[in-house]
């Protein structure tokens, strides 16, 4: 009987072992998906192509944006485009050709019920 509730609380000690090794390497800030948990970050599901705004952030006369998870001030170069605002809830880019504003949010709004 002893021995039945040895060998029980150790799977369970295993088991509970393991499910803290896998929390621990969940961001638990990472926003979900609109399919639920998503493996792939929206910078790769975008592609190489296109610049993504993951966030912005405000500090004392310094304003920052993180843009394909590059930190960027403004005057700040990725790529061809250089960072010349950082707004509230958006960035705008320049380069010789274009004028780009990135938003935080996506146009896509998804009414509840």
């Amino acid at each position: 009987m002893f021995k039945n509730i040895t060998v029980i609380s150790f799977c369970c000690m295993a088991l509970f072992i393991s499910f803290l090794s896998d929390a621990q390497n969940v961001d638990p800030t990472k926003p979900l998906s609109s399919s639920g948990f998503s493996s792939m970050s929206k910078v790769e599901k975008a592609g190489k192509a296109a610049l993504v705004l993951e966030s912005i952030v405000h500090g004392y006369e310094v304003h920052t944006a993180v843009i394909n998870g590059q930190v960027l001030k403004v005057g700040d170069f990725i790529r061809q485009y250089k960072l010349v605002a950082v707004n509230n809830t958006s960035v705008v880019l320049r380069s010789a050709e274009k004028r780009l504003k990135l938003s935080v949010f996506s146009g896509v709004v998804v009414k509840s019920k």
